[in-house]
């Protein structure tokens, strides 16, 4: 799916939504996508920037990558959970295994996203979890 491609926006709620990952190329992709759909995106490359953002300004939500230089994305989750409780969190990573939702729903991530997204599958859930502003949920893997 193109990330481009126009989505269901008329359910989003205003909100802002923080991309963490030291991909350059994947914080362009997610930002393109993210703003064509009207949503406010700010990028970071990495945790410890991304605390530094966490602290100035509220997010609605927060999708990091798991692997990352430094701070992982279950540490940067941790941390954000305390700073913004509310703040919905989802986790990309290229490396699914079992364990994973476990781990990842003991610091407070919502969802686990496989890499390449499935973007399709990211906006759903993206929707899902703005609609209801739940923050914490159960973890769930998609794929």
């Amino acid at each position: 799916m193109n990330p481009t491609q126009g989505h269901r926006t008329a359910t989003i709620r205003p909100t802002r939504i923080l991309v963490v990952d030291d991909d350059r190329d994947v914080l362009f992709f997610m930002k393109l996508a993210l703003e064509t759909e009207g949503i406010d995106v700010t990028c970071a490359e990495r945790g410890e920037d991304a605390l530094g953002l966490l602290a100035e300004r509220s997010y609605g939500v927060l999708l990091t990558d798991q692997n990352m230089p430094g701070m992982d994305g279950f540490e940067l989750a941790q941390h954000a959970r305390r700073l913004q409780p509310e703040l919905i969190i989802f986790m990309g990573t290229g490396h699914l295994y079992p364990g994973i939702e476990e781990r990842a729903t003991a610091v407070g991530i919502r969802e686990v996203f496989g890499k390449p997204f499935n973007f399709q599958r990211l906006f759903e859930q993206l929707l899902e979890a703005l609609s209801h502003n739940k923050g914490h949920q159960s973890t769930r893997r998609a794929e």
